[in-house]
């Protein structure tokens, strides 16, 4: 796996953990690969228990889909209610109290967006025009926002406190399932127990065998920020965060400091090389400008509204858009995990208890998410 940072553009937050230096073991009882919302949950959960982990992350903590997601947390799974995984939000909310994650976590719901005609109007409030079609609210759910870097942040640093190690720049090369399975970071080797793969769309990149996890960048932007009456008057004032129940597709919210965020579109890579993906040219590039222009034209305070970030964020599907959750079977000690179609910020939190849960407890994994080579 590459430690180089490819050109995705900044979101508009900071990721604010001093991650103490500390030298790579030998060996370790629990071995996470990946330092985004899944590894670092699972390192945390595992500490908390007693196991000696050690987490690894090629680049910076949240380099990938968790420090670029937009931080809209939703209930269960892309493809709908799961066992195991209908506790999320509830997960989430008792994990930042009890471990005083200051990551601004409201979940007072999110609306679901449709797009409408002037006859379908009479039973939903109509919000924007998008194109030819109303934009309107037509359901309120379960959901919620948060501050992806502070959530980051905040777990990184309980993760330490309980006693895990986390080393950053240090990218996996090779993984060798086994009992132990053999980590090699550079010209090292790192022997681990167990291992939690938390990789989500990097994850055929270091297991061949997960051949049906597709990488995709998503894109977004957010505006200057607004002040409360004009959010007021486009229909935010409730600040509640959205996403589009049909298609085309659009997600977005209110940030903290007034900024507006939108999403839409995908960019894709041939050979599911993300890395090779600018945001700044090609087709990623004019994405983000098709982006722009419907954002303008959703409401008229928003025509003239200066845009002041532009990025994007590997996240990463199944054909079936259940996630990946399961045992390696060749190598029992390798939990695979990821493939959260875009809806993984309170699923990814949830899906590090339940890796760290079958070390420690062995706990049986859903069905659902098992892993076939």
């Amino acid at each position: 796996m590459t430690s180089e940072a490819p050109d995705w553009g900044a979101p508009p937050w900071q990721i604010e953990a001093e991650i103490p230096e500390r030298p790579l073991p030998a060996q370790v009882q629990a071995c996470v690969v990946g330092g985004g919302f899944t590894g670092l949950s699972a390192a945390l959960a595992l500490a908390r228990r007693g196991i000696d982990v050690a987490l690894l992350e090629a680049r910076r903590i949240g380099a990938g889909a968790s420090g670029r997601t937009g931080g809209i947390a939703l209930e269960g799974t892309a493809a709908g209610p799961l066992e195991g995984v209908g506790d999320c939000l509830p997960s989430l909310a008792r994990l930042v109290e009890e471990a005083d994650l200051d990551c601004e976590l409201r979940l007072d719901g999110c609306w679901e967006l449709a797009h409408q005609t002037l006859t379908q109007r009479s039973a939903a409030r109509a919000l924007w025009r998008d194109g030819e079609q109303d934009l309107s609210v037509v359901a309120t759910v379960a959901g919620g926002m948060l501050d992806p870097g502070a959530l980051l942040s905040g777990l990184a640093r309980a993760a330490v406190r309980a006693g895990a190690t986390i080393h950053e720049r240090a990218g996996v090369r090779e993984l060798v399932p086994g009992s132990p399975s053999v980590v090699r970071i550079g010209d090292r080797v790192l022997r681990a127990d167990h291992v939690v793969l938390a990789l989500n769309a990097y994850t055929p990149g270091l297991l061949a065998a997960a051949h049906d996890v597709t990488p995709v960048l998503t894109l977004a932007l957010a505006t200057e920020p607004l002040d409360d009456a004009t959010l007021a008057g486009i229909g935010l004032g409730e600040r509640l965060p959205f996403y589009t129940q049909d298609l085309p597709y659009l997600w977005g919210r209110v940030l903290d400091d007034g900024r507006l965020m939108f999403g839409a579109g995908l960019a894709f890579d041939p050979a599911g090389a993300l890395g090779r993906i600018d945001v700044c040219s090609g087709e990623a590039a004019a994405a983000l400008a098709s982006l722009e222009a419907r954002v303008r034209g959703l409401h008229p305070a928003l025509a003239n509204v200066d845009v002041t970030s532009r990025w994007g964020g590997p996240i990463a599907f199944r054909g079936s858009r259940t996630p990946l959750l399961g045992r390696h079977p060749e190598a029992p000690g390798l939990i695979v995990t990821g493939a959260y179609a875009g809806h993984g910020v309170a699923l990814s939190v949830r899906i590090g208890m339940l890796a760290a849960a079958a070390i420690v407890d062995g706990a049986a994994l859903p069905a659902w998410g098992s892993f076939a080579p």
